[in-house]
């Protein structure tokens, strides 16, 4: 017998919807692929923001987390770093493809960097973004305030969360 399941954290045109979610809810028009990556699997799974090492102003993200920890789905899935591994895949189609499209510059991304262009979305897109942002208030929350970390180095997200490696970051 096959069994098929469906998860969004393996479906790049999720990831193109997580990723346009952040985009909107930071304003953000540059960010580094790996930062993104990591507050895509934020976006994604917030109850795991409960083992990030804080700064003590924003202890209110483990608080958070915890509310939300409620939204756990079933789905056996590994442990963060090796989650964000296997979601990469699904992650760089998504990239290369708003790139495609034209929403991504090229160049840039295959320095590493996301610049988003200047696009307009479909106002039905517009409509449905929104729509979800304001149904996840606590996580959106949670990506504001690590959104404020740098990536790089043993403060940034990379060293906080333990996602990616950070002890050969050029800081």
């Amino acid at each position: 017998m096959i069994h098929l399941s469906y998860h969004p954290a393996f479906d790049a045109f999720h990831a193109i919807f997580r990723f346009l979610r952040v985009t909107f809810r930071t304003g953000i028009s540059e960010i580094e692929v790996d930062k993104l990556r990591i507050l895509d699997y934020y976006l994604l799974f917030p109850w795991r923001a409960s083992a990030i090492r804080l700064s003590q102003k924003d202890l209110e993200v483990r608080r958070l987390a915890k509310r939300l920890e409620e939204r756990r789905d079933y789905a056996t899935l590994p442990t963060g770093d090796a989650l964000l591994e296997r979601m990469r895949p699904s992650q760089v189609a998504a990239l290369q493809t708003m790139a495609m499209d034209g929403i991504v510059d090229l160049v840039s991304l295959r320095d590493g960097t996301v610049k988003f262009k200047a696009f307009a979305l479909p106002d039905g897109l517009k409509k449905r973004i929104e729509d979800r942002t304001a149904e996840d208030v606590d996580a959106m929350k949670i990506i504001d305030v690590l959104n404020t970390y740098p990536l790089l180095g043993q403060d940034g997200l990379k060293g906080r969360t333990s996602l990616l490696e950070h002890r050969y970051d050029k800081v």
